[in-house]
């Protein structure tokens, strides 16, 4: 299996240890910065390369990993797609809802293998929260991002960039939420920019509402100023049930007043690598649980919640 990467800094380091993990080696990399790309391949004892496309011609990878930041999605994963690699995109899949869309309708039309890095839904919590959910109506559902912005990715604190803390940190708890509610119709947004921005030039702080199409309720709260415990975490709440579930992979709550309290071990980054690469092998897309066109609506879901920023209005999701 010819692997391939675009972009091999921040996340793509996660990927590429989950792959040393599955002893699969890399072919290829690809980044903009010249010198990052010669290090890492130099690491990997692989080619590097600064030019996407020059890639894909020379190497005809079988899977792509493409690890950018949002704004510099173009036709990356496109070329990649019909060129025939199987694609693992890190979310956010873009910051411009037509380049996802378009990217989208070259997936589907390539057939390939493809996923988006919302790990969330692959840890040992998601698949337990989602069986003792099963059948039950939810009326709601809350979820938290809280951390301080790491100055190790300083293009996280530009809007222009990553498209702010909703789109490119909180997608994680949006796509979450809709794992287990459903679409969401409407969103209702308020923030507040606060004094010291060397953190970031937008909104340090935010409140989202969110109404879902089967009429639940939800809301996600996010800061990148101040890092606590279980920052990363959501709630949901039906009849008679209540389940905390913390990244750290602990559920606290009740079902039918039996008390709940679940610890898991995988968080989910390990297994949404393990998981693509079987799906490729096996060539089943069911076996997928974030496929590109499921993270294109997380996406319009966080898009919705920056207009509704801006504008100051309830803001219907795309």
């Amino acid at each position: 299996m010819q692997i391939a990467f675009i972009g091999v800094g921040g996340i793509a380091r996660n990927y590429l240890a989950s792959l040393e993990k599955l002893n699969r080696t890399v072919a290829a990399v690809c980044d903009i910065n010249e010198q990052t790309a010669a290090r890492v391949a130099g690491e990997l004892n692989c080619h590097g390369y600064t030019d996407h496309r020059d890639m894909l011609a020379r190497e005809n990878p079988d899977v792509v990993f493409v690890a950018i930041p949002p704004a510099a999605h173009d036709t990356q994963t496109i070329d990649a797609a019909q060129a025939g690699a199987n694609l693992f995109v890190a979310k956010p899949v873009a910051m411009d809802i037509d380049v996802a869309r378009r990217t989208q309708d070259a997936i589907a039309a390539s057939g390939r293998i493809n996923q988006v890095g919302y790990m969330a839904r692959y840890s040992d919590i998601t698949e337990r929260a989602k069986a003792l959910v099963k059948g039950r109506d939810l009326g709601m559902g809350m979820g938290r991002f809280l951390t301080r912005m790491s100055p190790s990715h300083p293009w996280w604190g530009k809007f222009s960039v990553s498209g702010g803390q909703l789109l490119e940190q909180s997608t994680h708890v949006f796509d979450w939420l809709r794992l287990f509610l459903g679409e969401v119709e409407t969103v209702q947004a308020f923030g507040h920019a606060g004094p010291d921005n060397t953190i970031a030039d937008f909104e340090d702080s935010t409140a989202v509402n969110l109404k879902f199409a089967n009429g639940a309720v939800g809301s996600v709260v996010s800061t990148c100023s101040a890092r606590v415990k279980d920052g990363f975490m959501t709630e949901l709440c039906g009849r008679d049930l209540y389940l905390r579930l913390a990244m750290d992979t602990h559920i606290s709550g009740y079902v039918d007043q039996e008390e709940i309290d679940f610890h898991g071990q995988e968080r989910g980054y390990f297994r949404q690598v393990e998981q693509f690469i079987s799906a490729v092998e096996a060539q089943d897309q069911s076996l997928v649980r974030s496929s590109y066109a499921d993270a294109v609506k997380s996406l319009s879901v966080t898009l919705a919640a920056n207009r509704a920023l801006e504008s100051g209005r309830v803001e219907t999701v795309e």
